[in-house]
């Protein structure tokens, strides 16, 4: 496997921040919207008094705006303040989940320098994303770690994970043991190879699985992963 030219969380760094870019721009739409009835007014205004200015004798003419002129561009502002909040949200998540790649990449080095080859960010097809990690060992095992950065306590019921906080217990957004499944499918198929293990890695929780395994997908916590992948060769 060709040494990646792509860095750990490199690609949801950038995904980051095209969101805080939308997110500013949002924002600056939202300024531009309060400020858009009064920016009216003293465009049109002047087109409405063009003798004024030669007889100061004629009154002016003052436009005056609806109140619900005013009331429809707060509503707008407000709109894309939220939609900025939002995505300002989803950058802070992204970041998280690159520091979380970037925390598990540095697990790896050992890796490495024992002869596994390691390469970050695969972009998949199929409508996957990416592949956090794909790595192959010396002895040509092939394996696709999805890095999840969420917190809490993870759990099972033998179909799809969840996570327990303090006495709560929370689904993920997604099914993330078939989300490895499939990746290592499509990991298999991009690099021709005959067999490739799901692994789900977590760079913040506690993992509380006694058998290690659910739906034939691995699931480690952070400081487990190189001794899982050391033992399964």
């Amino acid at each position: 496997m060709p040494k990646a030219s792509r860095r750990a969380g490199q690609n949801i760094r950038e995904l980051a921040v095209k969101r805080r870019v939308k997110a500013i721009i949002s924002f600056a739409s939202a300024g531009l919207a309060v400020c858009a009835p009064f920016l009216l007014v003293k465009v049109f205004e002047p087109l409405l008094n063009p003798i004024s200015a030669l007889n100061p004798s004629q009154p002016r003419i003052s436009l005056n705006l609806p109140p619900l002129v005013y009331v429809f561009f707060v509503i707008v502002a407000s709109g894309l303040v939220v939609e900025g909040v939002f995505l300002w949200k989803r950058a802070d998540r992204a970041d998280q989940g690159a520091k979380g790649e970037e925390d598990m990449a540095q697990e790896m080095l050992q890796l490495e320098q024992g002869g596994w080859q390691v390469e970050y960010g695969l972009r998949l097809g199929s409508g996957l994303g990416d592949a956090d990690i794909v790595c192959i060992s010396p002895q040509n095992k092939a394996y696709v770690i999805d890095v999840k950065s969420h917190r809490g306590n993870v759990t099972t019921d033998g179909k799809q994970l969840y996570r327990r906080m303090g006495k709560t217990t929370y689904s993920f957004e997604k099914n993330f043991l078939d989300q490895a499944m499939k990746q290592a499918f499509q990991v298999k198929k991009q690099k021709n190879l005959s067999f490739v293990t799901p692994i789900v890695a977590f760079s913040n929780a506690k993992v509380s699985i006694p058998s290690g395994k659910s739906k034939k997908v691995h699931v480690v916590e952070k400081s487990r992963l190189v001794s899982l992948l050391k033992s399964l060769g």
